[in-house]
């Protein structure tokens, strides 16, 4: 069985955690598709990016800290939705910084391998490509006999990529599907107060739409910022993948085909579809909220 694993080539700590992982469950990797170089974007696109990213980051803070001083004032600590979201103070002695050389730059004495050295040392065959979809990425998934694709932190592949592999393509999301599709779908599962997860589905033309394979939930009790959290579910996503690639590969896995429609009101409503909100009726939930805490 010959799997692949499509990455980009800068992305070298995700990867190297699948490639260990996968190398612990005794799966073999015959071939690295890699995207060569980070996509240029231009200015307009990178200030639309930006706001979105802080828009969302203000509405979080926003939220947290309203929620922090109403659990104050009733004589309560913080609770659980706190603590698993708020950002690490500055000031927390728990965080560990590198050691610095004198210079007042830090040591890279630690610094893991790349992506190219661990396939050497594997001999993985790795091919770099100017674009995952284009021909190019075709012809070296073709090259190499694929069986099975794994998708890596990978944009959206297109068809005539999908339609290589012989068997399918693999990915895992960070979300417990089919409630929580698309992106930042671990902060939105604590923003609706639903369980944090990852999920294993097979790999279709839409997005996150693909029948599911496995699904576990995650305790992010511990976590006390989005990075922490966002660490922990990562990790625990590369094991999950790992592992449902050898139970895949033996039969012990049954996809579970997603349900195209989902019910009007459901939880699901708070995840994000193309950056916006997915149903109208989350953001009348986030609008009442609002009007009762100003009343408060």
């Amino acid at each position: 069985m010959n799997i692949v694993l499509l990455c980009k080539s800068w992305n070298h700590g995700k990867v190297l955690e699948i490639l260990e992982a996968l190398r612990e469950q005794n799966v073999r990797v015959r071939g690295i598709v890699a995207l060569a170089a980070m996509p240029k974007k231009n200015a307009l696109c990178n200030l639309f990016r930006k706001v979105h990213e802080r828009r969302f980051a203000n509405l979080f803070n926003r939220f947290i800290r309203r929620f922090h001083v109403n659990e104050m004032a009733g004589g309560r600590p913080p609770g659980r939705l706190f603590h698993a979201i708020m950002p690490v103070n500055e000031g927390d002695s728990s965080l560990q910084h590198a050691p610095g050389n004198g210079n007042g730059n830090p040591d890279f004495i630690h610094q893991p391998m790349t992506i190219a050295e661990y396939a050497r040392q594997h001999e993985i065959e790795m091919v770099m490509v100017e674009d995952l979809n284009g021909a190019e990425s075709v012809a070296a998934l073709q090259q190499m006999n694929t069986d099975i694709l794994l998708l890596g932190g990978v944009p959206i592949i297109r068809d005539k990529v999908l339609a290589v592999p012989k068997v399918c393509t693999l990915n895992v999301h960070m979300g417990l599907l089919p409630q929580f599709r698309g992106m930042n779908v671990a902060e939105w599962s604590i923003f609706c107060g639903a369980p944090v997860g990852v999920s294993v589905h097979l790999v279709d033309t839409g997005v996150d739409t693909g029948a599911i394979l496995y699904r576990e939930q995650i305790d992010v009790a511990d976590c006390d910022s989005i990075e922490k959290m966002r660490s922990k579910v990562s990790a625990t996503q590369h094991r999950v993948l790992a592992k449902c690639t050898r139970l895949f590969i033996e039969g012990r896995l049954v996809p579970e085909p997603q349900k195209k429609k989902k019910r009007a009101g459901s939880i699901t409503s708070c995840t994000k579809n193309s950056g916006r909100l997915w149903r109208r009726d989350w953001r009348a939930v986030i609008s009442g909220w609002a009007r009762t805490q100003s009343e408060v």
